[in-house]
Order: C-alpha cells, then structure tokens, then sequence
C-alpha cells in the first residue's frame, strides 16, 4: 500500500518497538495491528530494532512506515540498539512525527521518550512488568521511573494490566493511565482459508485424537514444561500442537523424548497464517501455560477463542485472566502446577458439553470486547487529545 505524504496528516505518531516484525510475536503482533489500523486516520511510523544480519532483507509491505535500526547483540532479553535514539530524535526534529508511542518494557523507548523535545507529546503503552530481570530493574528502574513521569499518557489494554502492576503504582502515574482494549482484526483471521496440505499432514498424524493447542515463543515464562507434564498425564489418546520456537525448542524437545511424549507432541515451529489456521480448526483446547506475569494478555487465546474454542490458562491475576474467564470461555489452573493443568485439560476433553458451551463463550466474549475498532477509535481520540 502506497504511503501518503506525511503532511497530509495531522497525526504522525511515532513509535518505538522492540523487533521489526515478523516474526509476530506479542507485542509486534499489537503494534502491527494498531498501526495497520489506524492508517487512515493518521501517518504511523514504526522504529525498532532488527538483526544485523537480517537488515536489507526485503520487507512485507505495510500501510505504515518502518525504520529498522540494525542490532548485533542482546543482553537480558534486549537488543543493544543504541541507534535508535538517533533515528527517534531526527523523525521528531523534522516534523515528520509529531508524537511518541513507546511499547513498553523497553529501555530505548524509555530513553527515548526522555531525551523527547518537551514539545513533543509521549505515550507510553504498558505491556507488561519486568518480572524476571530483578536485578538490572535495581539499575534501569530510576530509568523506567522517569520516562513514565515524562509520558503524557499510559495506555494498559485491561484493568487488571493497571491492578497487577507493581511499577505504577503512584498516584501521579494513575492520573495517566487509559484503557484502551487490544484489538484483534477479526476480518484478517477470517479471510485466512486453512492450508490444505497443512490440513491434511494434521489429520493424519492427529489419527481421531483429541487435540490440545499451544501457540508462543518457546521461552522461559511460557511454561511449556508444565504443558508436557501435563501432557503426560493424560490419557495417550490426547495429542499436543505446538506452534512457535523459541532459544528453549531443543530443550523442550528432549523433555518431550524423555518423557515419551514424541508420538504425541508435533512441534511446528513458526507457521504462516493459513497453517496456524488449520491448526486452530482442528484442536478441540488452546492451552496458554505461562507462569510468569511477562505473560501479560495472550493474543495467541484470544484468536483460539475467535475461533470458538475454550481456553485453559494459568491465574496470573492479570490481562490474561481478564480475557481468559475462569468457568465461563476458561479454565484456569494454578501456575507450574502440572497435575492441575492436566485435570483442567481433562476435564474439557472428556466434557462435549462443557466444550461446546464455552468455546461458544468464548467466540462471543473476545469478539465484542477486542475488536480491533475499539482499539482503534480509542487510540486515534487519544492522539487527538493530546495533539
């Protein structure tokens, strides 16, 4: 889609990513998603990092600007990027950006927004605590502190994503805080048809098991260990997909092995849309077994529940269990608990009742309450308030 000049537009947000997607993972997947949608209404550009060897690669058309900024390394979960605080200020010093979206954690947006010209408004949207980096938060949080205490306005994509929170909590970031859902483009996932081949491939190895689905990054707050534990558990008549990779796909396929799991776990690594579609038709349950809070919504869930399918999750006591409602579209087990994720599980499979019910729960659920227009119109009305 052949971008407008930028002055034709009143709103030029700028925002500041962690990775140039894809791959989509949670937070490209929402920024892709939200500047896609807000396209017409406003001249989006996206800056973030990519891997060195990956830059020149030729990229997915966009109906937004993307400038990516070349990493080499990476250092507690962040790419060292420092080239991007460049590109920041330049956009902001030309005019060609008139606001700065941050997608936080992420410490070159926060940077960023600090060395911001006062003029210039900041949003910052908060996905998540750091959880796990306690250590270097000792160093980076005056940081994190203070490019939050600069923004403008905190976006969180539910209420519980504020009341989880334990680096808002003040009164002067409170005053800040908006919700504006997360908004899925239902429409997209619709259009996808499933890929034959992929659907036929599945059927054979699925064999009239019952089929359990994961879809995520293969990382440390997922819990997938829990999930073949759980797996293990169940009767041999239930079978695993598990879409995505991740630094930890080759450790939990030796869990996999040594559990004997390996006839009935298929891991299909990262998937273009057409194959996650198939799979999200043939699996009876999507299960999100994150365990940590870093695990802060679930887009992966919400499009299983798009699909009327039920969910079984963990209780983080956040976005996830905003979307994922525990009896009625869900499940919820508690976190690193594998004999009860594998009751959970149980307890949908072997129930056709249960299932049906909640799956139809749950398609109405995400689709009236994350579409991606309410994110949208939300967003856009944002900008303008402060513009």
């Amino acid at each position: 889609m052949p971008l407008k000049p930028f002055m034709s537009f009143s709103i030029r947000p700028l925002h500041v990513g962690k990775f140039v997607p894809p791959p989509y993972a949670g937070m490209e997947t929402h920024v892709d998603t939200l500047l896609d949608s807000i396209s017409g209404q406003s001249q989006a550009t996206l800056v973030a990092s990519e891997p060195s060897a990956g830059m020149g690669r030729p990229s997915e058309p966009t109906a937004y600007k993307v400038i990516p900024v070349p990493y080499y390394a990476m250092l507690a979960s962040v790419p060292i990027c420092p080239g991007i605080l460049g590109v920041v200020r330049t956009e902001l010093e030309s005019g060609r950006s008139n606001l700065l979206h941050v997608h936080a954690p992420n410490p070159w947006g926060d940077l960023a927004a600090i060395r911001a010209p006062k003029s210039t408004p900041v949003v910052i949207t908060w996905h998540s605590d750091i959880v796990r980096q306690r250590a270097l938060l000792k160093l980076y949080g005056p940081i994190q502190q203070h490019a939050l205490r600069r923004a403008d306005r905190i976006v969180v994509f539910t209420p519980k994503h504020y009341d989880s929170s334990q680096q808002l909590r003040s009164e002067e970031l409170r005053r800040k805080v908006r919700t504006v859902p997360i908004g899925i483009d239902f429409s997209k996932l619709d259009a996808v048809a499933p890929d034959a081949e992929a659907m036929a491939s599945l059927k054979q190895w699925i064999n009239g098991r019952a089929v359990v689905l994961s879809v995520g990054r293969h990382v440390y707050y997922k819990g997938y260990q829990y999930l073949l534990g759980a797996l293990a558990r169940l009767p041999s008549d239930v079978a695993l997909l598990m879409v995505g990779a991740g630094p930890l796909t080759g450790e939990l396929v030796r869990y996999a092995e040594q559990r004997g799991l390996s006839g009935r776990v298929k891991f299909l690594g990262e998937v273009k849309q057409p194959a996650l579609v198939a799979a999200l038709t043939l699996c009876d349950v999507f299960c999100l077994p994150s365990i940590e809070q870093s695990e802060a919504f679930g887009i992966a869930s919400a499009e299983a529940m798009a699909f009327g399918k039920p969910t079984v999750v963990c209780e983080l006591g956040n976005g996830v269990n905003y979307l994922n409602r525990d009896g009625v579209t869900s499940l919820v087990s508690p976190p690193r608990d594998e004999r009860a994720l594998s009751d959970a599980l149980a307890q949908l499979l072997r129930d056709d009742g249960m299932r049906l019910r909640m799956g139809q729960a749950a398609r109405e659920w995400v689709r009236a309450e994350f579409g991606v227009e309410a994110m949208r119109d939300g967003t856009i009305d944002l900008y303008r308030e402060l513009l």
